[in-house]
């Protein structure tokens, strides 16, 4: 494995500083050692005759201040291990403890009057002077090692510039110009280099060779999210349904066509308000299914409830209905929304009434018919501790037979939708109105008595014999055969208040037609 360039470097610049070192240490040594014997004596005499004024004068004014800052001066230099200024006014004695042989000793005159002795300069050789003067000449040598570092640290900036400044320039630019937007990420030159960067070229080639595949990975996923929300934004659109997302207050959030058109029909609103009121503009009396909604627990997890709708103030609207479909979910940003699928089911809950209707009632007079008035009677009667007094009232119309021979059986039809209309608007909603086959009716009067009985049967039989025009030029006569029966005196189950209804109704043909009689029961 080749050399890190880290320890080519460091072993570089050691090498030319170690080799710098000795030979300036090797040809300086000897000739340090030599001069400074001979340059000690000297230099005191230099630093005497430097200071010289500045210590008289210091002498003279007995200025203590600048006397030490002549003394620290002198002390600065390696040469000197003490100093003092002595005078008969400054402080004497100040505590030097060096070697007296050492000492040289300069007399001070006055600067006005070279004849007047005013103090001494003294000045204590250091003992170790070659030592100092060696250290001192050192400082000098090591100035020139700084300098042959600052070359070798020139070159080593040169060397480190071509192998891996540059380098790594070139790579970072090579970085940073990389198109990630295209499918096939751009790859890094290929260099033959067996060091670091050469490893790290090959390392990022093989992370962009990852990240492709990543970003490729993602491309395929977002693409699939916008088909999806494409899709299902289509079908948002084109669905029979009408589809709402809201908050979890139920505030409306989002809402496809199907349902504007739902908003403009039932609120006569064109424009769709987003608020927590929507559900009220399309139906009535909303307040239970909202709160089934709100409550409703589960997450991701469906329910379905049926609505009926129809204006408190428009009885003659056509009542709709509708299925509520809502599932609660959480969307990417932990909020909970509910959606919901209003399925409009008014023709197939029309279709069902009316074959419920139709499965019982008369398909021409739309009377309740024979199968469906037994069934009501008989559950009446199983009822009987709390079923009042009622009576059951067998009709039979005289006369039809003749209008069907003489004027066609379309007459016949028009006769039975007048006569049940008739009978219709006589009775009560809680009364049943039958067509029992052929001319029979059967009429149940609930919760009366023999008195009221009597005064509806004649309201029938007068009803009944009202002529009944069957186009510009022809009438229909017609007279009516009313037999009734009373429970519970006339019988306590049906069949027996059928026959006793049926016998009453055959004396009245016996008698002379267009009556009614009331079967007379033993007491």
């Amino acid at each position: 494995m080749s050399m890190k360039i880290n320890i080519k470097l460091t072993l570089l610049v050691a090498l030319v500083a170690i080799v710098s070192s000795i030979l300036i240490s090797l040809l300086s040594y000897s000739h340090i050692l030599k001069s400074s014997q001979q340059e000690a004596d000297q230099t005191i005499k230099s630093l005497a005759a430097t200071v010289y004024n500045t210590a008289a004068a210091a002498a003279y004014l007995n200025d203590e201040p600048l006397a030490n800052d002549v003394i620290s001066g002198l002390l600065k230099n390696a040469v000197v291990e003490c100093a003092d200024i002595t005078s008969p006014k400054l402080k004497q004695a100040r505590g030097i403890h060096c070697d007296q042989n050492q000492l040289h000793s300069e007399p001070l005159y006055s600067p006005f009057n070279a004849n007047e002795k005013i103090g001494n300069l003294l000045i204590y050789k250091n003992i170790n002077f070659v030592k100092e003067k060696v250290l001192t000449q050192v400082t000098s040598t090591i100035i020139n090692i700084f300098t042959i570092v600052f070359i070798i640290a020139l070159c080593t900036l040169f060397t480190t510039y071509l192998l891996v400044s540059h380098p790594i320039a070139m790579l970072a630019d090579e970085l940073e110009n990389i198109d990630f937007s295209h499918e096939e990420t751009d790859r890094l030159k290929k260099q033959s280099r067996n060091d670091e960067l050469g490893l790290i070229r090959s390392i990022v080639n093989k992370m962009l060779a990852k990240l492709d595949e990543r970003l490729q990975h993602e491309r395929n996923l977002s693409t699939q999210k916008e088909k999806l929300a494409s899709n299902f934004k289509m079908i948002c659109d084109i669905s029979t349904n009408a589809l709402v997302v809201t908050d979890e207050k139920l505030n409306l959030l989002s809402v496809n066509p199907k349902f504007k058109e739902l908003w403009l029909k039932n609120s006569g609103q064109h424009e769709v308000v987003y608020d927590h009121n929507w559900l009220e503009k399309i139906s009535f009396e909303v307040d239970e299914i909202k709160q089934k909604i709100l409550d409703f627990p589960k997450l991701n997890t469906s329910q379905t409830i049926e609505i009926e709708v129809r204006k408190p103030s428009d009885t003659d609207m056509e009542a709709q209905w509708f299925n509520l479909t809502y599932n609660k979910a959480e969307n990417m940003f932990g909020e909970i929304n509910i959606f919901v699928i209003i399925s409009d089911i008014t023709e197939a809950r029309q279709k069902l009434l009316l074959t419920e209707f139709e499965a019982d009632h008369d398909t021409l007079t739309h009377l309740k018919n024979r199968r469906s008035a037994r069934r009501m009677i008989e559950k009446i009667l199983d009822s009987s501790e709390l079923t009042p007094e009622f009576a059951l009232l067998l009709v039979d119309l005289d006369g039809f037979k003749a209008v069907n021979d003489t004027f066609g059986h379309d007459a016949g039809d028009t006769v039975l939708i007048e006569v049940a209309n008739r009978y219709r608007k006589l009775t009560r909603k809680s009364d049943i109105v039958c067509r029992w086959g052929g001319d029979e009716f059967l009429i149940v009067l609930t919760n009366v008595n023999r008195t009221e009985v009597e005064i509806i049967a004649e309201k029938l039989v007068q009803a009944t014999a009202v002529p009944i025009p069957l186009d510009d030029t022809n009438t229909a006569y017609i007279g009516s055969s009313i037999g009734a029966a009373l429970y519970p005196k006339s019988g306590k189950d049906f069949d027996k208040l059928f026959d006793h209804a049926d016998h009453a109704m055959y004396q009245v043909k016996k008698q002379g037609k267009n009556a009614y009689a009331i079967y007379q029961w033993q007491d």
